[in-house]
């Protein structure tokens, strides 16, 4: 989420991990099996293995391995100071787990929404949203000007209703222009089009600092990292791995403007705001420092997310919206 540098990042996974239908190019029986009630979801144990599994995951396997990580890299599972190298180093494990549960476990990945099908759409998708998705970018610089924090009451909530305001807003505009999304043509000089135009938002920031003699490396870093891992990477672990495992046992029996929904929904962006939550923790540690109020937007965050994933059905379009936060992170080192 926005304001999440990979300081933020490492300090928390070395506290939690480290503290750390019918479409044309969608096969039918992909989302059907988490459409309506599955036959997994029919029985409580089901639901309860599936959150069970997604929460050990995130919450124990990934520290542990993160932790382990640190520790023979570096001699420390908390070093001090924070090596350039190490956020992406464990950043890697946001791509690494999905994977491993998805093949350890022979599961179809296009069901978990890593499939190179419709990633036109999901492009187009996420450049109109973009749109609106700038409003969560003003509401951070209100709150820089008002000299509010993020962390405190007034920031947080000021900023939990203006992802609000984002996601009514990107809703209806997905069931105004994307309401029949896998029927959805894409020329292939528009995704051209649309490609150069997400090449040329992440350049922004760096052809700014090249041009005020501002460019530094911290700058380089941050929009790499925040497209590729905080964006592209937390899109794969929770709307990819956990949100599509939650289906499965939860099923979409709900919708919403077109959107297809579950619980699965719900419980993904409460992982979501925790994890958030855990950045200024150190639980491994014995310090429960934890960041009530980052929870409240990166929740309302989430569901946003997660709702353009079960449009989609796909990481696409949630990973490239997310990951052009890396322009308003990029721009605000420069001013």
């Amino acid at each position: 989420m926005e304001c999440e540098s990979k300081e933020n990042f490492i300090l928390f996974h070395s506290n939690a991990m480290y503290s750390l239908k019918r479409g044309r190019y969608f096969e039918m029986n992909v989302q059907d099996r988490f459409d309506d009630t599955p036959a997994e979801s029919s029985t409580t144990k089901g639901k309860v293995i599936a959150i069970a599994e997604v929460v050990i995951v995130r919450f124990v396997l990934y520290a542990l391995v993160a932790l382990a990580i640190l520790q023979v890299i570096y001699g420390s599972p908390n070093p001090d100071p924070i090596p350039l190298e190490a956020p992406y180093i464990i950043g890697a494990l946001w791509f690494l787990f999905p994977i491993v549960m998805i093949i350890g476990f022979r599961r179809n990945m296009k069901d978990y929404g890593l499939s190179r099908e419709g990633i036109p759409q999901n492009v187009d998708l996420a450049l109109s949203a973009f749109g609106f998705f700038i409003l969560t970018n003003v509401g951070f610089i209100i709150i820089l000007m008002a000299g509010w924090s993020y962390l405190e009451p007034t920031g947080a909530l000021l900023l939990t209703g203006v992802f609000g305001v984002s996601l009514i807003l990107i809703v209806r505009l997905i069931f105004q222009k994307y309401r029949d999304f896998e029927g959805i043509q894409i020329p292939i000089r528009k995704h051209q089009t649309n490609m150069l135009l997400i090449l040329g938002l992440l350049l922004l920031p760096i052809i700014l600092g090249v041009i005020l003699n501002r460019l530094t490396i911290e700058l380089i870093s941050t929009v790499i990292w925040q497209f590729i891992f905080s964006g592209f990477g937390e899109e794969i672990f929770f709307r990819g791995y956990i949100q599509s495992r939650l289906n499965v046992a939860f099923g979409r029996p709900y919708e919403w403007k077109s959107i297809r929904f579950g619980m699965g929904l719900y419980i993904t962006a409460g992982l979501f705001a925790v994890t958030h939550m855990l950045n200024t923790a150190n639980i491994w540690f014995g310090d429960f420092n934890l960041a009530w109020w980052w929870g409240t937007f990166t929740f309302v965050g989430g569901l946003l997310f997660g709702l353009i994933r079960e449009k989609t059905n796909s990481v696409v379009a949630s990973g490239t919206l997310h990951g052009l936060e890396a322009v308003g992170e990029g721009l605000g080192l420069l001013f």
